[in-house]
């Protein structure tokens, strides 16, 4: 399911999750109603949405993300490679905006292509010393120096959400 996700061709216009009326009024239509139903999105993604297109009206934040997931307070958003500079804006600006207008704070995580060992250091910010497959249950052991133990080990959900794969961290 990752690599159906991630690996298609985006292409160059913004698709947000819902469409241009849902994004400027309180409510859904059924059309993203049904949307929401059916788990292709999420109140996250709706939130997030929204919080995009007001920044957009401000000024020009012409970025769109892929996934959102939510956990422990956080929001973490997949984004483009080439779109998360802007999405941060020039000192943090439009990700400081974000969190303002969510009320959580928002963390970046970069799309990435290659192996699940790339992938998965892309999106952790730390170097990954190896990825193990753990048969039968299809685990993957992360393995990851000590000293990023305190920033990587709140992220083993989100990632295994992002991913839809189970996801563990092991410090070395």
């Amino acid at each position: 399911m990752y690599h159906e996700r991630f690996n298609k061709v985006q292409p160059k216009l913004l698709i947000m999750k819902i469409c241009s009326v849902c994004l400027q009024s309180d409510i859904l239509c059924s059309g993203c109603s049904r949307k929401l139903d059916d788990g292709k999105i999420t109140r996250t993604d709706i939130e997030l949405s929204r919080a995009i297109h007001k920044i957009s009206k401000e000024k020009k934040f012409d970025v769109d993300f892929i996934q959102s997931e939510e956990d422990s307070g956080k929001v973490f958003v997949v984004v483009e490679s080439n779109h998360a500079s802007r999405f941060i804006g020039p000192g943090g600006r439009n990700i400081k905006k974000l969190s303002q207008l969510l009320g959580k704070q928002v963390k970046l995580l970069e799309k990435a292509e290659g192996s699940e060992k790339h992938v998965i250091e892309k999106m952790i910010g730390a170097p990954i010393l190896g990825v193990n497959k753990v048969y039968p249950q299809e685990i993957y052991s992360v393995r990851v120096e000590k000293r990023y133990a305190r920033t990587v080990q709140p992220l083993a959900d989100v990632i295994s959400k992002i991913l839809d794969r189970n996801v563990r961290f092991v410090f070395e």
